[in-house]
């Protein structure tokens, strides 16, 4: 399986939907990413909860499509928030999203019929109040960016990027098995760390402090950091006893691509790449 759709679904829809009149949720947050940062894992532990709506890409292209399909709705930005809050709205009124640097980028050049191109760091943040109002921030972070490189390029070359626990692993034949690439794995750093530092001085220029999650500890210590989130965002929704449904999909590392991260760790082309320290 290349992508689970399991926040696509029906089954996650508010039924009937949040406020006919089409009237915003009270609370929305943000899940700030990069790819291969854990947001999926923290997305899903937060959709299981049921109060804070089923956060994932609804600004992706490809969910977008989907969702309008099932919604009938209008494909302009406009048409389709109004679905978004009223079909993924929780009956607390909550609603969260998850949003890739190169997302935000492109919502706000919809939002605001702007140019496409990636603007500097500080520009406003005034355009997502009508898409997300009284907007929470929660940035996952994944310390490991050499680790984050490799899965993310080898997600891009298998089309893996995630699965249930409840399906085998895949075996990969031979002659589809990925060669190691260093310019592959360098340039997928690079995206990452772009996408970094956009993320924390956009935030930062904004005013926003946002709720720090770091993938390496969501992993450690799953259920404690998870009921963290849930009550930094939404303080008295979630009770302390509430339990912290277990992760429905698996990590995807396994010995490719630890093999793929010693040899880019050791590979002497870093010394004349333009790779960071980090």
């Amino acid at each position: 399986m290349g992508v689970l759709h399991d926040l696509t679904g029906p089954d996650r829809d508010t039924t009937p939907p949040w406020e006919p009149s089409g009237a915003p949720p009270g609370l929305s947050y943000v899940v700030s990413s990069t790819g291969r940062s854990g947001s999926g894992l923290l997305c899903r532990a937060l959709a299981a909860l049921g109060q804070l709506g089923a956060p994932m890409e609804y600004f992706n292209p490809i969910h977008r499509e989907i969702l309008t399909g099932r919604w009938e709705c209008d494909a302009d930005l406009a048409s389709y928030v109004r679905a978004l809050h009223a079909r993924r709205t929780s009956r607390e009124g909550v609603f969260g999203t998850k949003l890739h640097w190169n997302q935000l980028v492109s919502l706000r050049a919809e939002a605001l019929g702007a140019d496409a191109r990636e603007p500097g760091f500080a520009f406003s943040a005034d355009f997502l109040e009508q898409i997300l109002p009284a907007a929470r921030y929660v940035r996952i972070v994944r310390l490991d960016i050499d680790r984050q490189a490799v899965s993310l390029w080898l997600a891009l070359r298998t089309g893996r990027w995630s699965e249930a626990t409840s399906e085998a692993a895949p075996a990969v034949p031979g002659d589809e098995e990925p060669a190691y690439d260093f310019e592959g794995i360098a340039a997928c750093r690079r995206t990452i760390e772009n996408g970094e530092a956009h993320w924390d001085r956009f935030l930062r220029a904004a005013g926003i402090e946002p709720l720090v999650v770091v993938y390496e500890n969501l992993v450690s210590d799953y259920e404690e950091t998870v009921r963290r989130v849930a009550s930094d965002l939404t303080p008295g929704l979630i009770a302390p006893t509430t339990p912290i449904a277990q992760p429905v999909t698996r990590a995807l590392a396994d010995a490719r691509s630890e093999e793929h991260h010693r040899r880019f760790l050791q590979d002497p082309r870093r010394g004349e790449s333009p790779l960071s320290s980090g």
